[in-house]
Parts: C-alpha cells; sequence; structure tokens
C-alpha cells in the first residue's frame, strides 16, 4: 500500500474576534467579500483562501482555549496578508469608508510589491499588497 500524504489538505487563519459583529464587518469590507455563516462563526471565502472569523466568548467556551480569547488584543506577532488587484485604489476605496491606515501606500521594490498596513478592530497587522507592474 502506498504512503498516505501527510501534508494539511486544508490551512487557513482562525481569527478569534473580541467584538465579532466589527471584526466580520472589517474584513467584509476590506477583502470586499460576503461573509458565509453568521455569529458566533462565518468565513470569508474567494477562488483560493477563507479566513474564518469565531466569537471570543463562545470560542472560549467550546475549544477550551480561554486563553484566545484572554489575551492581550494585539499582541500576536501574525500579519494577516491579503493580495489585492490594486492597492492604491483598494487604500482609495477604504478610506473613503472611514478605514485608517498605518502609512500611505509604499512601494518595497527588494520585494517586488506595493504595500499598505492597517489594523482589524483586535489589533492585528493586515498588510494589503499588489505586485509592482
Amino acid at each position: 500500500m502506498a504512503d498516505e500524504p501527510t501534508a494539511a489538505p486544508v490551512f487557513a487563519p482562525l481569527l478569534v474576534a473580541r467584538d465579532f459583529a466589527a471584526t466580520l464587518a472589517f474584513y467584509q469590507t476590506v477583502l470586499d467579500l460576503t461573509p458565509e455563516g453568521s455569529a458566533p462563526y462565518a468565513k470569508l471565502v474567494s477562488n483560493s483562501s477563507t479566513i474564518s472569523i469565531v466569537d471570543g466568548r463562545w470560542w472560549g467556551q467550546v475549544s477550551g482555549a480561554e486563553s484566545a480569547y484572554h489575551s492581550e488584543a494585539g499582541a500576536s506577532n501574525l500579519v494577516l496578508m491579503v493580495q489585492v488587484k490594486d492597492v492604491e485604489a483598494t487604500f482609495e476605496r477604504l478610506a473613503g469608508l472611514g478605514v485608517r491606515f498605518l502609512a500611505p501606500p509604499t512601494v518595497r521594490s527588494k520585494m517586488g510589491i506595493r504595500n499598505v498596513f492597517l489594523r482589524d478592530p483586535d489589533g492585528r497587522t493586515v498588510m494589503l499588497s499588489s505586485p509592482l507592474d
């Protein structure tokens, strides 16, 4: 019998949210996707990626991982990278909706991208990027 593959067939971030509604609305706006599901769990799905959002209080009750909800907001070293078609256009769209950014879009020639950073409602860093032309 051939060896079974051991690689994980699916992996995607699960964001534990202090304020489920605010976090879901933030990612729905940033990613411009319609969520599947509602409180206490929803996901946003594109052609090749999924991000799941779970209410922190509910997660602490059902998972046994109370620390995930009670840890300091924004203390993670996670950076959620989202590739968009055009960083400048996305920046303008989101800024027009009142989304606050850490700095304006910047060219990162050594990385071959243009990017911009913002924070989600729980303080996690989100990097929007697009390839340089």
